[in-house]
């Protein structure tokens, strides 16, 4: 029998809908800073359903990198993941301090034998 997981405990690796976070021991020098905040969208969605991370006020700043069609995030702290839906939405999800790549998961469509973004 398996443990059902607790969003609200800490994770180092995890999906969020769409959204995968991946630890990463570091962020490439290359990567360019293409945002920071305490409040980011780290998967967009078509139907205005983003996924978020935010920090609590006065913990530092989340720092997203892009290098070569990947992205990389820093938390300096315990961050918070949210989906942006009131409806059917993703679990919350408190992600440790750390470095991560995101990842975009993908579905088949068979209808149209195409790969496509997942829209919440």
């Amino acid at each position: 029998m398996s443990k059902k997981i607790n969003p609200l405990e800490l994770h180092s690796f995890g999906r969020h809908g769409e959204v995968i976070l991946k630890p990463v021991a570091e962020i490439p020098k290359e990567a360019k800073l293409v945002e920071k905040g305490n409040n980011l969208i780290i998967g967009h969605s078509e139907s205005g359903h983003h996924h978020t991370a935010t920090l609590e006020r006065g913990t530092g700043v989340i720092e997203m990198y892009e290098l070569d069609g990947k992205t990389y995030l820093r938390f300096p702290s315990q961050t918070k993941i949210e989906h942006q839906k009131v409806k059917e939405k993703h679990d919350t999800q408190i992600f440790k301090e750390g470095l991560y790549q995101r990842i975009i998961r993908h579905s088949y469509s068979y209808s149209v034998k195409a790969m496509r973004r997942v829209q919440d």
